[in-house]
């Protein structure tokens, strides 16, 4: 081998280490995405805090009609799902939104144990109101929330839309020459989370999404061995499962509880 040769593959070496150190050292702020405006809630939410100080939205349901816990995706907040709530509340059903540490509303940072601890706080403080039939519905990265807090608190229905198996997966796909595994703080596992589960299960995914693959849907729903129904979306994007077909999935799934 050459010296040139030599010295090609050592200044090689030194980059892909100091580039996956660069991502362990920043990966944080690779996953979460804040959205940086919060808006007060319409009339009909009350603004709910837990005994950490963490925000949630609270709509009370209708007699005898469970309350949906609604879990945002990345670069949303605790306002991003109106129209799903409105739906929601139209047809009768409670709604608690779930705010995220160092999303808008919310003080703290993003990761894994601080969102799945928020989440954990304000399922208590919603049982605390007298509530006890629970319906989780994570969308894209609050798939992965929904996922986790299913371990401790199993919901009467998990909706999981636009889901990810786990963001190790995910990050393989961005950065498939970096040990991600290794490098991975916040791994999000939903399919070991969900693994010996007993919950009905609906997952909803379009097969236009360009931010989670399809794919990554299929992977977890495949893995998953309690009852469930698959929903695929010709043509729908990543944040319009909703408009293109989900509301009447989901509303017919609430009907026949």
């Amino acid at each position: 081998m050459t010296l040139w040769a030599r010295r090609f593959i050592f200044i090689a070496v030194i980059l892909y280490v100091g580039l996956a150190m660069m991502i362990a050292l920043a990966q944080r702020k690779l996953i979460y995405f804040p959205a940086d405006y919060y808006a007060p809630p319409p009339q009909e939410f009350s603004e709910v805090k837990g005994p950490n100080g963490i925000l949630g939205w609270y709509s009370p349901a209708k007699d005898g009609q469970p309350t949906v816990m609604v879990f945002h995706g990345n670069a949303s907040s605790i306002d991003s799902n109106m129209h799903i709530f409105r739906d929601l509340q139209a047809a009768g059903y409670g709604v608690w939104s779930v705010g995220y540490p160092g999303y808008p509303g919310n003080a703290g940072t993003p990761a894994q144990d601080s969102l799945v601890s928020a989440a954990r706080e304000q399922y208590e403080t919603l049982r605390e109101q007298g509530v006890t039939d629970i319906i989780f519905y994570g969308t894209s990265l609050g798939s992965g929330v929904a996922a986790q807090l299913s371990v401790t608190y199993a919901p009467m229905l998990l909706v999981l839309d636009a889901p990810f198996n786990s963001m190790t997966d995910m990050a393989r796909r961005q950065m498939p020459i970096f040990p991600v595994r290794l490098l991975l703080k916040d791994k999000w596992d939903s399919r070991r989370a969900l693994g010996g589960q007993d919950i009905p299960l609906i997952w909803i995914h379009g097969t236009a999404d360009q931010v989670v693959p399809i794919q990554q849907g299929q992977k977890l729903f495949d893995g998953y061995g309690g009852p469930k129904s698959a929903h695929v979306i010709p043509g729908a994007h990543h944040t319009n499962t909703w408009l293109n077909g989900g509301r009447e999935i989901v509303l017919r799934a609430l009907e026949s509880l």
